[in-house]
């Protein structure tokens, strides 16, 4: 089931264009990449090729699997990103105590 459309958006910065995006994409961007990660270092560990096999592949519905199962984490998780750096960017020290002081 696919949440509703996010609002809130990315901004990339790619060959000296930037490009915004909004969060729901961003994680299936990145989830694809994740797999697609997860498989080059498989491939490292175990070798590149399988007994018997001519050609190295992967079924794309693998990877469309992987990304619908990774989807709502991501986002979360890219959420949870945000929060910590709104969190730092608020904290101010304090001139009396080495302690920080949230605003």
């Amino acid at each position: 089931m696919q949440s509703k459309q996010s609002e809130k958006y990315t901004t990339l910065n790619h060959n000296k264009s930037t490009i915004d995006v909004d969060l729901d994409t961003y994680s299936r961007w990145l989830s694809l990449l994740e797999g697609i990660d997860l498989v080059s270092k498989n491939m490292k560990t175990y070798g590149s090729r399988l007994k018997n096999e001519d050609m190295d592949w992967i079924k794309p519905l693998a990877f469309q699997k992987y990304v619908a199962e990774r989807f709502e984490s991501m986002k979360f998780e890219l959420t949870e990103i945000d929060k910590q750096k709104e969190l730092v960017e608020n904290i101010q020290i304090c001139t009396t105590s080495l302690e920080p002081a949230l605003v």
